[in-house]
């Protein structure tokens, strides 16, 4: 059966006129040079020269509209679906897109999300709340408070913590949205990692390890260039975690990633880091070039 195919099955086993239309709205890519069988499971990495197909489904809503944010898309409540074409349960990463909390869109990462989709990985790229844009505050941009290093009081202002929360907030709509709508996509609600670049990587690292969120187990952390202001709240058991970070970047210092490491080590978690030699901030085409295996290596394993 043809991965085309066997994409057509899955949307219609959804009921009604509902399946039809995200079959119509639907887009599909071909995310490297040879597609396995569609019929192959999804146990663990591919070749480098290997891929699935991926279908992409645009603005899911996950919770309902911000109130106070009506007219601005980038700020609702919304992801995109990269859905390999792959026979029984899907592992899920959580995507959250960088922009200071400030900006951003979950477009902008379409080609790495679909290039992780292609190696058997559910992929939401996710819209959320953007504090900071529609609150201007002094002070409280990543990079007053992160492009010098680590503050020293552990903290960071209080209105990018903020930030932060809010940003945590949506993430564990998505989990919840993941739970109740497993069934329809294929999810394995039991394997899901979060991911994210700058702001949505320190999302990601704060719902994973700081907010004690109980909607479903995070089973790994790929963090790309993000931080917390104080590693210390990492606990024994975390998740096991990912980095990437260039040594060359004035937005969030790679201190972060440092300390990230160290903390989760000496607990003896899992710890994974790349510091990219001559990078900057925000290198998601190094990501994308180099290392999509290694990512989807590393999700593959830990969520077991």
């Amino acid at each position: 059966m043809g991965p085309l195919i066997l994409l057509t099955k899955r949307l219609l086993s959804v009921q009604g006129a509902n399946a039809w239309k995200k079959l119509t709205g639907a887009c599909f890519f071909l995310g490297g040079l040879a597609m396995p069988s569609a019929g192959q499971a999804a146990t663990g990495p591919l070749p480098a020269d290997s891929a699935y197909t991926v279908q992409v489904i645009r603005n899911v809503r996950y919770a309902p509209q911000p109130d106070s944010m009506k007219t601005d898309t980038s700020s609702d409540r919304l992801l995109d679906l990269y859905l390999p074409a792959v026979k029984g349960k899907l592992p899920v990463l959580v995507f959250v897109h960088g922009g200071g909390f400030s900006g951003g869109d979950k477009r902008q990462v379409t080609s790495l999300c679909t290039k992780i989709a292609s190696r058997g990985i559910a992929v939401l790229s996710v819209n959320y709340r953007l504090f900071l844009k529609h609150h201007k505050i002094p002070g409280a941009s990543a990079s007053a408070n992160m492009a010098a290093g680590l503050p020293a009081a552990g903290a960071f202002n209080p209105a990018l913590q903020h930030a932060v929360e809010v940003a945590s907030e949506d993430a564990q709509l998505v989990f919840r949205w993941i739970g109740s709508h497993a069934r329809e996509y294929a999810f394995n609600k039991r394997k899901v990692a979060i991911s994210g670049g700058s702001a949505g990587a320190m999302t990601s690292l704060y719902t994973a390890y700081a907010s004690r969120q109980k909607v479903l187990p995070v089973g790994a952390v790929v963090n790309l260039w993000g931080g917390l202001p104080d590693a210390g709240v990492i606990e024994k058991n975390a998740p096991p975690l990912l980095t990437f970070h260039g040594d060359k970047d004035k937005l969030i210092n790679v201190a972060y990633a440092y300390a990230l490491d160290k903390q989760m080590k000496q607990l003896g978690n899992v710890s994974e880091l790349h510091v990219m030699e001559g990078k900057g901030h925000a290198a998601y085409k190094e990501i994308e070039l180099h290392y999509v295996p290694e990512v989807a290596a590393f999700v593959m394993k830990h969520l077991k």
